[in-house]
């Protein structure tokens, strides 16, 4: 009886060593794997740095010049934040002239048609590139939606992930 119990004891302690041990490599590859994503994401704790106010966006159409006070906005279909953005910005750019509201979608050409069908009549939209192409790169924009008050030198007046702060500044 008693090799029997300091058998089962015996056991009982291996098997919570190795259970101690799986938990630790489990632990281990957790983190080895969160650092591997961290350096691919490139922006760990928060998203990427885009255009701040007082920076200047690079050209992103060859031949096409901003007029002053131009409102950029770029979205993605398959963004729910921007879902919820596009019709608020589309009521802000009606209350502007057309030719100072651009719109960047980010996607295919079929995901973006809604998005499309709602910004068309108040803004020009470029889309069809899945990462919004060069208007995107030129305003360094890698997390959507984002939301700019551009001059017409293309520095930036006003800039957000919403419409708050590019409100205050594009009405005052």
């Amino acid at each position: 009886m008693i090799h029997a119990l300091a058998a089962a004891v015996l056991v009982l302690a291996v098997l919570t060593v190795l259970n101690l041990m799986v938990g630790l490599g489990i632990v281990r590859r957790l983190r080895a794997h969160a650092e591997r994503l961290d350096a691919l994401d490139g922006f760990a704790g928060g998203p990427p740095p885009s255009l701040e106010p007082g920076d200047r966006a690079a050209e992103f159409l060859p031949g096409i010049d901003l007029p002053a006070r131009t409102l950029v906005g770029f979205f993605s279909p398959s963004c729910a934040p921007c879902e919820e953005l596009v019709p608020r910005f589309a009521e802000l750019a009606a209350t502007m002239p057309r030719e100072q509201v651009v719109a960047v979608i980010a996607g295919l050409p079929g995901e973006a048609e809604p998005m499309r069908a709602l910004l068309d009549p108040v803004a020009t939209v470029f889309a069809g590139e899945p990462d919004g192409g060069q208007p995107a790169r030129a305003f360094k924009v890698e997390v959507f939606p984002k939301v700019f008050l551009v001059d017409d030198r293309r520095t930036v007046l006003a800039a957000g992930h919403d419409l708050a702060g590019v409100t205050a500044v594009a009405r005052g």
